[in-house]
């Protein structure tokens, strides 16, 4: 027995470990999309009112905007506020956005060479930050942005001043020195520095401004790609006329995502990068890590007519059905027809799919349902432990930590998963959307029944005279009902990944929950293990009153979807482990809190995590 349980332990520990090797970095962790990144806003949005002062705004050709800067002299002052604002990157996709003075791109710092320029920062939004001009340079360390090495960060509602002299032509950006979620949310915007003297090769009829950026949107990693804070076919096509030479500034303004740009039917000649000039070189598609930036002459001497723009990564310029969307804009020449809006038509048309492949091919009901009694079950892997005979009371003590340390990170994990919906419902509500009443109200309810049950349990035991610490069948089954009110939350997201056509998704929580929920057996069976000997007919009931909740879960998460019953039962599970940690704990302060079972406890804890680990990696 004790040689099947190494070896049990080792196989729980190994297999999250070999999973991870093979991780892709842009899961999320089972977080559901309406709980992570920015969220779609539904009309009527809420109204963002330009602060008082702020320098105005226009409109550029390109669909950017320019700051219209105070003008002393050669000194001009720009006035940004950092606040949240609507911006509507394509049709039904409008988000809550962090800007500077309302607009993404944030407005363009149009100037001279030898011009003096003073930004008179202030940040309106919910969190401090800083303003960092990315490639300037001669500034003092204090106006770099870099928070805690030059300068303290700007608090809600504080302002700073930075300065520099345009000493150096070029394109350039300043942007947000925070993480990259609030980079990814509208923090940028354009620095250009007209030469005193231009160069023969960047002489141009026509200056155009291509501010590539990315945004978390309903995701952790970069899931919709702007220029100049539009994706297709919301973008502004740039007008041209024959014989024209077209200035383009490429800024990639994106975290984490390169991109590379290309035009069809023209040539790009490369003249400038990272504000450096270059000798002039032909190109035909132009890369552009995060930060870069690459000016290029586009003559303009193809037939008339609409001539795209876009990033050659395929991803960044298509929708998850595979439509156009994206980084995608266009040369139109002035005079010809205009077929900018017909791309989106005619792929649309193309890509339709026969009335049979219409939507994602989903699991069926009833394998999922098998797979779900599968996920459920396995948590008797972990209850023959209870069985085992002739155990000293050491012995016990040290399986009684180790079930404490897995209990306890259960605790943490679940909390995570109950409390997210009203985290995140919070921050929206600070940002005008309602308040998270009902989320809410499932914790605190859901808090209240698993202690109050597990108290009317205690308080009827503790009538007939015999503590619940002393009682391990009572102990036992209320951490399987614990156990099982996790597992019905787990089971609701298995079902609903199934349902969605997510298949991957579905196997992969369901493989994860297994060998999670072998884990959870051990939990269970602990408090009996050296004494009490239960009955086959005994574990058979705590596994169905721990697992059968998996099955039960499936079936709901199949037909209906319950975000709110998932958070309540996790709540209950929070209550209920929390009580019964309490009552091993009282075990194990009689058997002796020694280093031994101190280590248990971490054990048991990384045990836990450990698997979670593999739940994380398979989708879950």
């Amino acid at each position: 027995m004790v040689r099947a349980l190494l070896a049990l332990l080792a196989l729980l520990l190994l297999a999250p470990v070999a999973a991870l090797a093979d991780a892709d970095e842009s899961l999320s962790g089972g977080v559901p999309p309406t709980q992570v990144g920015l969220q779609p806003l539904v009309a009527p949005f809420p109204a963002a009112t330009p602060y008082a002062g702020e320098s105005r705004v226009v409109r550029r050709p390109d669909g950017a905007y320019d700051a219209v800067p105070e003008v002393r002299g050669n000194t001009k002052t720009f006035h940004f506020v950092a606040r949240t604002a609507p911006w509507t990157l394509k049709p039904g996709l409008t988000v809550l956005a962090r800007t500077y003075n309302g607009v993404v791109p944030g407005p363009a710092i149009d100037v001279n060479e030898g011009d003096r320029i003073v930004i008179d920062y202030r940040n309106e939004l919910d969190i401090a930050d800083s303003l960092h001009l990315h490639g300037i340079h001669g500034t003092p360390a204090s106006d770099d942005g870099v928070v805690g090495w030059g300068q303290a960060p700007v608090p809600p509602h504080g302002t700073y001043q930075y300065t520099f002299t345009a000493m150096q032509p070029g394109t350039f950006f300043y942007h947000t020195h925070d993480r990259r979620a609030v980079l990814n949310s509208g923090l940028y915007g354009a620095i250009i520095v007209h030469p005193m003297h231009p160069r023969a090769a960047e002489r141009a009829d026509r200056d155009y401004l291509m501010v590539l950026s990315s945004w978390n949107v309903q995701s952790s990693g970069e899931s919709e790609f702007t220029i100049n804070g539009k994706e297709y076919p919301a973008t502004t096509q740039l007008e041209v006329k024959r014989g024209d030479l077209v200035r383009l500034r490429y800024i990639n303004a994106s975290a984490e995502n390169p991109h590379a740009m290309h035009i069809h039917g023209h040539e790009q000649i490369l003249v400038a990068k990272d504000a450096w000039p270059v000798s002039p070189q032909r190109v035909d598609v132009v890369p552009l890590e995060p930060g870069e930036r690459a000016d290029v002459i586009v003559p303009a001497t193809a037939a008339p007519g609409t001539w795209m723009v876009q990033c050659h990564i395929l991803d960044h310029v298509e929708d998850a059905n595979g439509m156009p969307s994206g980084l995608i804009t266009a040369l139109h020449y002035v005079g010809s027809p205009n077929h900018f809006g017909a791309l989106a038509v005619a792929m649309r048309d193309m890509s339709m799919p026969p009335p049979q492949q219409a939507g994602p091919a989903r699991m069926s009901f009833w394998t999922t349902v098998a797979l779900g009694a599968f996920a459920g079950l396995t948590i008797f892997l972990g209850l023959p432990v209870a069985r085992a005979r002739r155990l000293k009371p050491a012995t016990v003590g040290l399986l009684n930590a180790l079930a404490i340390g897995i209990l306890a990170y259960l605790v943490v994990e679940i909390a995570q998963g109950a409390l997210r919906p009203v985290t995140s419902g919070v921050v929206a509500w600070h940002r005008g959307a309602p308040f998270p009443f009902l989320s809410t109200l499932a914790v605190i309810a859901g808090l209240l029944v698993g202690l109050g049950g597990l108290g009317v349990v205690t308080t009827r035991v503790v009538k007939r005279g015999t503590a619940v610490a002393d009682q391990p069948w009572t102990l036992a089954l209320m951490v399987a009902a614990g156990i099982g009110a996790h597992n019905l939350a787990e089971g609701l997201a298995i079902g609903a990944s199934a349902a969605s056509g997510a298949t991957v998704v579905a196997v992969g929580l369901i493989i994860g929950f297994a060998l999670h929920n072998a884990t959870e057996g051990f939990g269970v069976a602990a408090p009996l293990a050296g004494r009490e000997m239960p009955s086959w007919g005994r574990l058979g009931l705590a596994g169905l009153i721990a697992g059968g909740p998996t099955f039960l879960g499936t079936v709901i998460g199949y037909v209906a979807s319950a975000p709110l019953l998932s958070t309540f039962f996790l709540a209950i599970a929070i209550g209920a482990l929390i009580y019964v940690i309490g009552e091993l704990w009282s075990i194990l302060r009689r058997t002796g809190i020694t280093l031994a079972a101190a280590t248990m406890v971490s054990a048991g804890f990384i045990l836990a995590l450990a698997t979670e680990l593999a739940v994380d990696v398979s989708g879950g």
